[in-house]
């Protein structure tokens, strides 16, 4: 790589604009030329070299809202600037992600390797700086792996750190993630587009419920070369059968993950045993270190052999590209899948439009055929209606659908229940999207399926869900970024799950059930049960009521006023029929027809008598504490 120009600023917003244009996730950016040869020649290593495109919305501008929760954009993306330029120039990088459970050394591990791989001159400097050192004088390398003094204090890992570091003729980049169970969705995150992960397991304690729940994400978030380090070998004397045993257990939980390649490597991470070279201490074990581990080449991606698909991003005029001669319509994106090129036959989703290419741009430039992970940019040999959410496949690989089921995994704070909308993204793609059906909950530990009314925090489950309108997809097996989707709350933007989308529904599922719409399905679909508040009639009760509704309305429930109630048949059949629809009815009504109305939310807990409290003016702020309790039970 050249050596980092001048005006780094200007050079940061022109790559991250670059980077916008070659993955989906960003926004809008300002474009500046670059100054001259060499700044070109910088920015175009940094497009190409685009580390973890999946964070979201990388851009200097403080007015940004982010997907990521407690991620501290300003941070994060000097952090990525300057890993960029320590990448040599042309170097593949092997993206890594080490995870487990909690104390089982993840921090220590990536620490010593950071250490081990370091020329002699820069260890000097290492043990020669107090701030990577414990009292003893002997290096902490957890602080070496980027964890802060709080956290190598305490032992534990709360945000994600990046690491790099060379072996020889390989670059890898590495990820350290949480081990608590409350961040994993910030290990999730992480696992996000990563070519192989290391599991921890400490030998002293063996499989931990954190290291099976790992496991399982991982192979959700789609790695399948999976390494096992069995660390603190040192704890049980390097013991061969403790090894054994684990091995075999591991072997046991990967029985559901035929897919996937692992390997278990003994280590002793802190002292260095097995890491970089061949392990004096366990002359039992003829395996390789776990950087030869590392060092083995990836199995071919699937996405490699799989179909050309290439989801839309943005399209512009030709004049825009370099050597081209016709202003033509130019369509961009990345290549996700297969390859491509000049002359073949193009299907547009979701439109069924065909047309040939004509060009082929790859960044700037004129080429014959690109393939998996080129941004490209394609002329065609004719005028399509095409935009971003569009998707170009060689044939009609891809299902057009507004219906899914796909396996989640909830994220957010708030619980994930039937009928909450969502911004859903799909590719390129996004809609607004209904969770309709939880269909199970999926055990992370142990695979189990069980029911569930609704999702907390990390959970795993099988969910319907409907979209606002048909668009392209395929399942996750066939290609799996056009086959998972994102779920994106609407009023935070916060990243609230991530999703394989197993199969499609048929728009002629309807007839296949014809039964009576209950009420429990209809509570079920809007997220609540039906309740009633009674108020007692008077001048200012319509006030009253006013105040009660948007306060429940702010905390995201549905509810009606009925301002008068006679006892006639026809008013209670309304009310009957709006407690039915699972909305919570404000009612001011008269004394003797109490009665009449309560009986018909018979079911304890249905109703909250505003009515007995004597001064509604002085006791309205008791009264809405205690609603909210009341209103909570019907979620």
């Amino acid at each position: 790589m050249t050596a980092q120009p001048k005006y780094i600023g200007n050079i940061e917003r022109e790559a991250v604009y670059r980077i916008r244009e070659k993955f989906p996730y960003g926004r809008d950016a300002v474009f500046e030329e670059a100054q001259n040869q060499e700044e070109e020649e910088f920015l175009l290593e940094l497009a190409r070299l685009a580390l973890y495109p999946e964070k979201p919305l990388l851009s200097f501008s403080k007015k940004e809202e982010y997907l990521c929760e407690g991620w501290d954009p300003k941070q994060e993306t000097q952090s990525f600037f300057q890993i960029i330029e320590k990448i040599p120039s042309g170097r593949q990088v092997q993206k890594l992600i080490v995870c487990g459970g909690v104390d089982d050394g993840k921090s220590t591990l990536i620490g010593r390797i950071l250490y081990d791989t370091k020329t002699r001159e820069e260890k000097e400097e290492i043990h020669s700086d107090p701030k990577f050192l414990r009292k003893d004088q002997s290096v902490d390398y957890a602080l070496l792996a980027g964890a802060t003094e709080e956290e190598a204090r305490q032992g534990i890992t709360v945000q994600v750190s990046y690491s790099l570091f060379d072996w020889e003729d390989c670059c890898f980049l590495m990820a350290d993630v949480p081990g608590h169970e409350e961040y994993t969705h910030n290990m999730a995150f992480a696992a996000s587009g990563v070519d192989t992960a290391v599991i921890m397991i400490a030998a002293n304690k063996g499989i931990v419920p954190q290291t099976r729940r790992h496991a399982r994400i991982c192979h959700f978030m789609g790695i399948r070369n999976l390494i096992f380090a069995v660390n603190k070998m040192d704890m049980v004397s390097f013991e061969e059968k403790v090894f054994l045993q684990l091995s075999e257990e591991i072997k046991q939980m990967l029985e559901e993950y035929s897919d996937c390649r692992f390997a278990v490597i003994p280590v002793a991470a802190k002292s260095g045993v097995n890491m970089t070279r061949a392990s004096d201490e366990m002359g039992w074990y003829e395996g390789g270190t776990l950087l030869d581990a590392l060092k083995q080449p990836l199995p071919q991606k699937k996405s490699e052999t799989e179909f050309f698909c290439m989801p839309v991003q943005r399209t512009c005029k030709s004049s825009q590209m370099k050597n081209a001669a016709v202003k033509k319509r130019v369509i961009q994106g990345e290549i996700v899948s297969g390859s491509i090129k000049a002359g073949d036959e193009i299907f547009v989703s979701p439109t069924g439009r065909r047309a040939k290419i004509e060009n082929i741009y790859l960044l700037d430039q004129k080429t014959d055929h690109a393939v998996c992970t080129d941004p490209i940019g394609i002329e065609l040999d004719r005028e399509l209606d095409v935009g971003r959410g569009y998707v170009l496949t060689e044939g009609d690989d891809l299902a057009v659908a507004d219906r899914i089921e796909a396996d989640i995994l909830w994220t957010s704070d708030n619980r994930l229940t039937q009928g909450k909308r969502y911004q859903a993204v799909v590719g390129t793609t996004a809609v607004t999207a209904v969770v309709t059906k939880i269909c199970y909950q999926i055990d992370v530990n142990t695979g189990e399926h069980s029911y569930a009314e609704y999702l907390t925090k990390n959970a795993l489950a099988r969910c319907e869900i409907c979209f606002s309108r048909p668009i392209a997809l395929t399942c996750e097996k066939k290609n799996r970024k056009v086959g998972t989707i994102r779920l994106v709350e609407r009023e935070s933007e916060l990243l609230a799950a991530y999703g394989n989308i197993m199969l499609t529904i048929s728009e002629e599922s309807w007839k296949k059930d014809g039964r009576d719409v209950a009420s429990s399905e209809r509570e079920a679909a809007l997220g609540q049960k039906g309740g009633i508040i009674l108020f007692s009639g008077g001048k200012k009760t319509g006030m009253y009521m006013n105040y009660t509704e948007r306060y429940l309305l702010r905390m995201g429930f549905h509810t009606i006023q009925i301002p008068s109630v006679e006892s006639g048949a026809k008013d209670m059949q309304c009310i009957r029929t709006c407690l039915d629809a699972g909305l919570i009815l404000l009612i001011s009504l008269q004394t003797f027809q109490k009665e009449a109305v309560i009986s018909l939310a018979a079911e304890k807990g249905r109703v909250f008598d505003a009515a007995e409290f004597l001064d509604l003016e002085e006791n309205m702020g008791v009264i809405l504490k205690q609603i909210k309790i009341w209103a909570s039970e019907l979620i």
